[in-house]
């Protein structure tokens, strides 16, 4: 291969398709990262190479100089550059050596950026499935979003992309969907610079059907004649996971309630002890996906009560399917749940 071809075939591949069927390397640039990853020039062979070296000089005054041996054709080979953060600009050459003699140069010249993560985020309260909208906040602007929602069966219910006039952190995205239980929303955001960051939300849950336990006064031991109410609905979680285990990242959410009789902060405690009986329970029995638990106390009465009286209703617990904590009308319901 002649000097001449090479150089005309590397600044043809680094800037534009590959046009000429006798180029012997191909040069893709990785100029956009996030933090923990590298700018890269990522060389594949079409030819047996003897020798590559990249001999760069960076705006602050850094050289780069790597070298790589007996590339064989069809073989890929990584440079990473030595930059940690920031936008710097790199200006030097690529030289490659032939097996069996012959080769050539070529002059680069470059920018590669490391830009934070876009850290996007839906807030509680700011999905609504029923007017099929939400906002997405990031930590700085983003000019477009693709979406796509997923129902409960796997099917597609909707997709498509919006474009802002005016790049912004926080945008509100209105989609259109066909009819259907929604279990994922995949986002997709994109900023000014081309750097693209992905959210998957999971708007789903699903409740148990069962019979609730009946705990002795002040404890939470569970009495064996209750054991069988848990064994049944341990059928029904194992169920539920069968279905949509394969589907999204399926927890387990135990919340535990209470009547009003005692003071407030008592049954809080209470409430809690016995949630955690039943994750205990669940577990021992060979639940194998991640369980979480949580106590209400009297927070959260089905049936509204004044205080001090005696309501078995309230006395309950909730068993919920979800990817996600459940949403739940208790302000900081979603921050307290804990890792059995």
């Amino acid at each position: 291969m002649r000097p001449a071809t090479l150089a005309a075939g590397l600044a043809l591949l680094l800037f534009g398709p590959r046009a000429e069927a006798d180029q012997i390397i191909d040069v893709h640039l990785t100029d956009k990262v996030v933090p923990g990853a590298k700018p890269a020039l990522t060389i594949t062979a079409f030819e047996d190479i003897d020798r590559l070296e990249l001999d760069l000089k960076r705006d602050d005054g850094t050289r780069v100089r790597i070298e790589k041996t007996n590339i064989p054709r069809n073989a890929k080979r990584t440079f990473e550059l030595p930059q940690t953060k920031g936008r710097h600009r790199y200006r030097g050459t690529l030289k490659v050596t032939l097996m069996g003699g012959g080769g050539g140069s070529m002059n680069l010249d470059f920018t590669a950026m490391i830009m934070p993560a876009l850290g996007l985020a839906v807030r509680q309260g700011e999905l609504d499935l029923e007017a099929h909208t939400l906002t997405l906040r990031a930590k700085r602007p983003v000019n477009r979003v693709d979406y796509e929602i997923v129902s409960d069966t796997g099917a597609v219910l909707g997709s498509g992309s919006h474009e802002f006039a005016r790049p912004a952190s926080v945008v509100e995205l209105p989609w259109e969907q066909k009819p259907g239980k929604v279990l994922k929303i995949a986002l997709t955001a994109h900023d000014q610079e081309g750097f693209t960051q992905q959210l998957s939300l999971f708007p789903w849950s699903y409740s148990i059907p069962h019979e609730e336990l009946v705990f002795e006064t002040g404890k939470w031991d569970i009495l064996p004649a209750e054991a069988p109410k848990l064994d049944r609905s341990y059928a029904l979680l194992q169920r539920g996971l069968a279905k949509y285990g394969k589907l999204l990242p399926v927890k387990l959410y135990i919340a535990g309630h209470t009547d009003t009789v005692a003071a407030a902060d008592y049954n809080l405690r209470l409430s809690e002890k016995r949630a955690l009986a039943i994750a205990r329970y669940f577990k021992a029995k060979g639940f194998s996906f991640p369980i979480y638990y949580q106590g209400f106390g009297e927070r959260s009465l089905k049936v509204p009560t004044a205080d001090e009286v005696d309501e078995p209703q309230n006395r309950r617990a909730e068993y919920v399917l979800s990817a996600e904590p459940p949403r739940m009308a208790i302000p900081g319901a979603d921050q307290g749940w804990k890792r059995l």
